[in-house]
């Protein structure tokens, strides 16, 4: 078999053989030995397809034979053929999108009704299905269910197409219509208030559901999204990669389907890196030699950086227009010196969470556009995001100081290749692949298991619980410190340090508990006794680069006198002891805080105080605390709420604030995007990039 993938891969424009590798590819189709062989094959053909070009006829059939529908030229079918086509184009499409076998297979179980858990190669083209379905225009309600923010406006903007069937709802503020498509994290659609019924649902990445050891908050909160979701009694369509087993009975007490498939629309050919004495060193060689778009995966924002720095040791300046006046843009936004823009100028692309949403986009149109050849990313980009990378590098073997397994590794793998631009993906490795296993994705909310944790549990009606479940929450149902429903209401936290906090709050004198009183703006020493209380009982650990809660006290109340991001970054590298010891460390220590703490954590955890303290001191002093208004103001960056939420549809805040200067931008989410839809601006008053990204924003609004 080895012979005729090295026959194929030493074609010659004056080669004799192609007929001959043909022929034995026939055979091995018609032994049928193994399919996913004979489809790697084939697609080794379409690669090489300028040698075979007497030999268009054949090559059709073999891409028949295989599943790989896609690849063939309808014009040159016969009527007989012409009508089995068919079968793999969707309904209701204008014949632009043709299935492969095993998508077309999933697709007819979906539009007959039936619930599908799939598990499929990353280039399967999951997604595909997803549209096609929706296009059918048979459902009222749609949720899909996305694993990152990132991913939310990637899924937007494919989805842009049928705003005029569907309101596209994306922010936790906006109102459903009549017929609504939510695409939300699990987190948001937990937290949206006004979730109608939904007729047809799916969760992507839905392995994740599992991962209890690896992210427990948020393996809670996608089960309880897809209880929330599956108890409304809708159609589900669970999709993700590499997965092999589900818990027993799963299938027939869900009423669904699992198809497990290999089927791959790409080929991943992995060859081993011997790293030498310097690893760094080893991959800059690696990457001199590369053609192609290349994807390097990091297992940190420092290692990124680290390779960065590397490489523009290496490369020259390029010259882009677009790259450099992007750069520009940047420098000129955040710092001169920091590492992102200057990696841009030399033909790299930075991915990693502590960069804003929208700089992550920017990143990635530049590298699938081509403007770029190299992404460095981590495990951000990894999650689902859809690049088109000829060239894989896994530089590491880790997440962060935690090594991946076999299950991420095959997910990392499988970003190399896209169908009809890259028909085989070279994935490059540093470390030995983790020890194979078989992938399998526990079900929390369904096995209730002993690692479960109860802020799980509780979310579950109690004709659902297990006996063994029942017990262990019996001694909650029991308790008098808080009600059961307040417990259910913050389900991000364990109910035992709910209970606890609000047992401190009790036994609180009257001078204490006048520190929780206040409504607006706290004081420094209100804000810092609400810090002490969530970072003792509601914290598990620090992040982020806070490790205590005065530290998170003063940043929060630097953030409050100057929100101004140049400013803040400035004043890190003042001299003193916390010096950041770079531009690199003093712009992303910024930008680690605000996305983690400011615009997510802390409001949080704020209002999960805000709900015990209310419960405890307005009965017992007549007066509570009210920690909405700042709460939102954190989470805003005391500015515009409307203008955080249109940076996740890749519309950066410094650019949301010219254009709120111009127009007044509502507060209102869904005026705002009314607003920008229809906005002509003045061409004088932004930069050529400027202009770049209010037109892209507006043309997937």
């Amino acid at each position: 078999m080895e012979d005729i993938i090295a026959e194929i891969s030493l074609l010659e424009p004056d080669s004799t053989n192609q007929f001959e590798i043909l022929r034995m590819i026939s055979s091995v189709i018609n032994e049928g030995e193994s399919e996913s062989f004979s489809r790697e094959l084939v697609l080794r053909v379409l690669d090489q397809r300028k040698y075979f070009e007497e030999f268009n006829e054949i090559i059709d059939a073999l891409v028949r034979e295989v599943g790989l529908l896609p690849y063939i030229d309808e014009d040159t079918l016969s009527l007989r053929d012409s009508l089995a086509y068919e079968f793999f184009k969707p309904l209701n499409d204008d014949g632009s999108i043709v299935f492969h076998r095993a998508q077309a297979d999933v697709y007819h179980k979906l539009i007959s009704g039936e619930n599908v858990i799939l598990s499929a190669p990353t280039s399967f083209g999951k997604s595909k299905i997803v549209d096609s379905i929706i296009e059918l225009n048979r459902y009222e309600n749609i949720a899909v269910v996305v694993p990152t923010i990132a991913l939310i406006d990637e899924t937007r903007r494919r989805l842009s197409r049928f705003s005029g069937l569907y309101k596209i709802v994306t922010q936790i503020t906006q109102e459903p219509a009549n017929r609504n498509i939510f695409i939300f994290t699990a987190e948001r659609l937990n937290a949206y208030g006004n979730l109608p019924k939904m007729d047809f649902f799916v969760v992507d990445e839905f392995y994740k559901i599992g991962a209890l050891d690896r992210d427990e908050e948020r393996a809670v909160s996608l089960n309880q999204a897809f209880y929330k979701l599956f108890k409304m009694g809708g159609q589900f369509y669970l999709l993700g990669p590499n997965i092999q087993q589900i818990p027993d009975n799963l299938d027939r007490d869900l009423k669904c389907n699992f198809y497990n498939t290999s089927f791959s629309t790409v080929v991943s050919e992995v060859q081993y890196i011997q790293p030498g004495e310097d690893e760094l060193d080893s991959l800059m060689d690696l990457l001199a030699g590369l053609d192609g778009q290349t994807l390097v995966y990091c297992k940190s924002p420092n290692r990124v950086n680290k390779v960065a720095h590397k490489l523009l040791e290496r490369l020259e300046v390029i010259e882009d227009v677009d790259v450099n006046e992007a750069a520009e843009w940047i420098e000129g936004e955040f710092h001169e010196e920091w590492v992102f823009p200057r990696s841009l100028r030399h033909g790299v692309a930075l991915h990693h969470g502590r960069l804003p949403r929208s700089l992550a986009q920017v990143s990635v149109k530049l590298f699938n556009d081509c403007k770029v050849k190299f992404l460095l990313c981590t495990s951000t980009l990894i999650e689902g995001v859809n690049t088109s990378a000829k060239n894989i590098v896994i530089f590491d073997h880790k997440i962060g100081n935690r090594r991946y397994d076999f299950f991420t590794f095959n997910n990392i793998k499988g970003r190399g290749g896209r169908m009809f631009q890259h028909f085989i993906g070279h994935v490059y490795i540093f470390n030995a692949p983790p020890q194979e296993e078989l992938p399998f994705v526990d079900f929390p909310f369904y096995s209730q298991g002993e690692n479960v944790p109860e802020s799980l549990l509780i979310q579950l009606d109690k004709d659902d619980l297990k006996e063994t479940s029942k017990q262990r929450l019996s001694e909650y149902f029991d308790q008098r410190v808080l009600p059961i429903e307040l417990i259910r209401f913050n389900s991000a936290v364990n109910p035992n340090d709910l209970i606890n906090l609000a047992k401190i709050i009790d036994e609180l004198g009257a001078e204490d508990a006048s520190k929780l009183i206040w409504d607006a703006y706290p004081k420094y020493k209100q804000l810092e006794f609400c810090c002490d209380l969530i970072w003792e009982h509601l914290v598990s650990r620090g992040k982020a680069g806070i490790v205590s809660p005065k530290q998170l006290t003063l940043k929060i109340f630097s953030l409050y006198k100057d929100r101004n991001l140049k400013n803040r970054i400035a004043d890190e590298l003042k001299p003193g002891q916390f010096q950041a010891k770079d531009a690199d460390e003093a712009v992303e220590r910024i930008l680690d805080f605000d996305r983690n703490w400011a615009g997510y954590t802390f409001p949080r955890l704020l209002m999960i105080l805000d709900s015990i303290q209310e419960y405890i001191l307005r009965p017992k002093f007549g007066s509570a605390g009210d920690y909405s208004f700042f709460a939102a103001n954190v989470e805003s960056f005391f500015g515009k709420s409307s203008l955080i939420a249109l940076e996740e549809f890749g519309l950066p805040i410094q650019i949301g604030e010219k254009v709120d200067a111009q127009i007044s931008i509502s507060e209102n989410i869904d005026l705002a995007i009314s607003q920008l839809r229809g906005y002509e601006y003045d061409q004088d008053i932004y930069t050529h990039f400027e202009k770049h990204i209010i037109e892209d924003v507006k043309e997937h609004i």
